[in-house]
């Protein structure tokens, strides 16, 4: 007996292995949360206004890097990014330049995800929910405050910022059908 794939079959297929990938990938992503958190008592310098807190920016690549990202140093910043069938998973980590004693740490993050559709909406709000939430991931309520504005704001229509210490804009783009969290330092 001989079974042939057709073509039907073929885009299910991608479509189970995609949706696959994404649950492994989200799954990771607490890991890749607890990773960042847990570093916050190792480094006991503070950045001021510059900066997320105790976090160096080799730590959280390392953490994008353990869950599959590739991810390059372009001096001024860190782009990582993650293929999970069509959809694209990038963020850019920008260095604080201005004080050289804080070059390592992270002064500004733009997370995107592009090619969203209805399969990959939990996908970005966890994977924004998990950069929107590094400044404050000491402090579980503004966490949660924070991942509930995300949440609103995914599911609504427009770009909103929303200003916690932090300067939060979420754009949509439907010309590339994607979607950017930009996160800075509010000074």
């Amino acid at each position: 007996m001989t079974v042939e794939l057709t073509q039907s079959g073929r885009g299910s297929r991608r479509v189970v292995i995609g949706v696959i990938g994404l649950v492994l990938f989200l799954l990771a992503g607490a890991g890749g949360f607890a990773v960042a958190s847990g570093y916050r008592a190792q480094d006991t310098k503070y950045c001021g206004h510059e900066c997320v807190p105790g976090l160096k920016i080799g730590t959280v690549v390392e953490a994008l890097q353990g869950r599959g990202h590739t991810c390059a140093d372009n001096r001024q910043l860190w782009s990582c990014e993650l293929k999970i069938g069509k959809v694209r998973f990038e963020a850019d980590l920008f260095r604080v330049a201005k004080v050289t004693d804080f070059y390592e740490y992270i002064g500004k993050i733009e997370a995107r995800i592009v090619d969203p559709g209805t399969t990959t909406a939990a996908a970005g709000l966890d994977y924004m929910s998990w950069f929107a939430t590094l400044p404050h991931r000491d402090d579980p309520s503004t966490a949660k405050k924070v991942g509930g504005w995300l949440a609103e704001q995914l599911a609504g229509d427009g770009d909103v910022t929303y200003v916690l210490d932090w300067e939060y804009t979420l754009e949509r783009k439907p010309g590339t059908r994607s979607v950017e969290l930009t996160m800075k330092r509010r000074h």
